[in-house]
């Protein structure tokens, strides 16, 4: 709806999504003015409150404001500097081991794989190990009600999480919820338990985002506040847990995609990746190979471009603000359409097609920075970025070295994409998946 808008609207447009208008912004110069410039009159989200997420989701640092969004910002940061996602590479490594075992059991056969099912059980495995020291063993089909009751949450239809804007909206999703059987408080719980358990193990040194939240409850700020409360430590355990899975596993399942519906690409990047271990195996780790591998980040650019797993953000317009001879009202809805921004025709040529050459040579040096927004930009930009980029630089290395993925019978082309809570295939991908000999 967007993309059609702007090409009949222009770049910037006011839009009723419900009992207030919002404003548009797809011009590159625009959003940068508004995520980084002036920040300070944009810190906030827009928040409209949905009865279908947990009940702690207000106090994330995703939805969090003013100065208890920064007060969190600043005490989680540390966790994702490049020595702590250095401690948790070997945990990766082991959870792309189980998957590459799962595969070499059904390669060279008739079998057809569902990539996003696996990848949804891997990265949701990789999170709950790596920041809060859960061996969860979600690939080998353990704890698989903490995965069905995930991908309920991002299912939801856009549709209906649209129904929180109008009067009545909250009630009308709560009895939706309940029609679905979902469980509003249930990775609250999770979470919670989770916390409990480490507690009763006490502090093991581990330095991951959960032992570094939980000594966050004990020290204080300049100002004598708590860094986290209880209940914050909750809040951000959940959407660590959410976020953490859900959006790497789509971007992995769109590359995958991308990668056995484009031979060439596959093995143009197999290549790549064979000389880089060749000329390095002795002198680095292969995540410092992994990050290093330039048309590796171009594949993983171009997925991300085509199927951003985030199709779009807001901004909170703070106090009365002129943007460029635009009057934006205080309590204003700016809403960054980043799907609008990645097939813009303006900015990139033939945008429905997958060309990771796009993130390379002088097209990517001309164009705007801001026109490709897969992580957001400015203050509020993802926290987990480097994490996220590392863990599916890893995944794919490990498993393009060992098999061949090709389309299948079953291989939907092109994907139906589901615009829920995230962008994903709607009916999975489904690929077959070959020896390399």
């Amino acid at each position: 709806m967007y993309l059609d808008y702007i090409k009949k609207y222009g770049k910037v447009f006011a839009i009723c999504l419900g009992g207030r208008p919002s404003l548009v912004v797809a011009d590159p110069e625009l959003l940068k003015q508004i995520m980084v410039k002036d920040f300070p009159n944009f810190h906030n989200r827009f928040l409209i409150q949905q009865s279908t997420s947990n009940t702690s989701f207000s106090k994330t640092v995703l939805n969090a404001r003013d100065d208890t969004w920064k007060r969190i910002r600043n005490t989680l940061t540390p966790t994702f500097s490049a020595g702590k996602m250095k401690l948790m590479v070997p945990l990766i490594e082991k959870a792309c081991d189980t998957l590459v075992e799962k595969l070499d059991k059904i390669v060279d056969s008739d079998q057809s794989v569902d990539m996003l099912d696996w990848f949804s059980k891997l990265t949701l495995e990789v999170i709950l190990s790596t920041a809060f020291g859960v061996d969860a063993k979600v690939q080998m089909g353990e704890n698989t009600e903490m995965l069905q009751e995930a991908k309920k949450l991002f299912q939801v239809p856009v549709i209906l999480r649209q129904i929180a804007r109008l009067p009545l909206g909250n009630a009308v999703l709560r009895l939706l919820q309940a029609l679905r059987g979902s469980k509003p408080k249930y990775f609250d719980d999770v979470a919670q338990e989770i916390i409990k358990s480490r507690r009763q193990q006490g502090l093991s040194g581990r330095k991951d985002l959960l032992e570094l939240m939980m000594t966050a409850t004990d020290e204080t700020t300049v100002e004598g506040v708590s860094k986290l409360t209880d209940e914050e430590v909750v809040a951000q355990a959940v959407i660590f847990l959410l976020a953490g899975y859900e959006t790497s596993s789509n971007t992995l399942s769109f590359a995958l995609y991308h990668l056995a519906v484009n031979p060439d690409v596959q093995e143009k990047l197999r290549s790549e990746i064979s000389e880089a271990l060749e000329t390095n195996a002795r002198k680095k780790p292969l995540y410092e190979i992994a990050v290093n591998i330039e048309y590796l980040d171009c594949v993983i650019k171009e997925a991300q471009r085509l199927c951003p797993p985030v199709a779009h953000v807001n901004r909170e317009c703070d106090e009365n603000y002129d943007l460029n001879g635009i009057h934006i009202s205080k309590g204003t809805e700016v809403v960054i359409p980043i799907y609008v921004m990645h097939h813009d025709p303006d900015a990139w040529e033939d945008p429905e097609t997958f060309d990771p050459e796009r993130f390379r040579g002088p097209a990517k040096d001309t164009r705007h920075p801001f026109q490709f927004l897969p992580f957001g930009a400015g203050p509020r930009n993802c926290i987990g970025m480097r994490f996220a980029l590392m863990e599916i630089k890893i995944a794919l290395v490990k498993i393009l070295m060992r098999f061949k993925f090709v389309r299948s019978p079953e291989t939907q082309v092109p994907l139906i994409i589901h615009p829920g809570g995230t962008l994903s295939a709607r009916d999975g991908v489904m690929v077959r998946v070959q020896s390399l000999l």
